[in-house]
């Protein structure tokens, strides 16, 4: 280890602007013991390094003073698949993406799909130049008029 977890976890307040109040609150570790843990008298033990790390959005092992991507990764279930890891950027995407509305997730998957094929080479296939769904049509007229 090349940083202590005290060390660590001041980094860690001062990149996400948190003051030591906000974490005791977002994690219901006591001041008292959250200045212990920043001062190096305590170290915490590994249920209270998760409250904090998942608080403060970094890696536990980071946290913990290990030579590790500080980024916190999510893990992801579903029940077809075997779990995948979704880093925080693609979570950060995903959760735009969810706040669009109905037209703006149409509008990101078109692109989506457009640099998709571009990367793939799947550009070179046939498109159809048309679709039986009205619905789709105007949402197609709609993002062809904002291009």
């Amino acid at each position: 280890m090349e940083e202590t977890t005290a060390l660590r976890l001041r980094k860690a307040l001062n990149i996400r602007s948190m003051k030591q109040m906000e974490l005791s609150e977002k994690t219901n570790i006591g001041k008292s013991a959250i200045s212990q843990y920043l001062s190096g008298k305590v170290i915490p033990k590994q249920d209270k390094i998760y409250l904090m790390a998942k608080a403060l959005n970094v890696n536990e092992a980071w946290l913990m003073g290990y030579d590790v991507e500080m980024s916190r990764i999510t893990i992801s279930y579903n029940k077809t698949s075997a779990p995948s890891i979704i880093k925080p950027k693609e979570k950060e995407l995903l959760d735009k993406y969810r706040a669009l509305d109905e037209k703006g997730q149409h509008t990101v998957s078109t692109i989506l799909d457009m640099e998709y094929n571009r990367c793939t080479n799947d550009h070179l296939m046939p498109m159809a130049a048309h679709s039986d769904n009205e619905d789709d049509l105007d949402l197609i007229r709609q993002d062809l008029d904002e291009l």
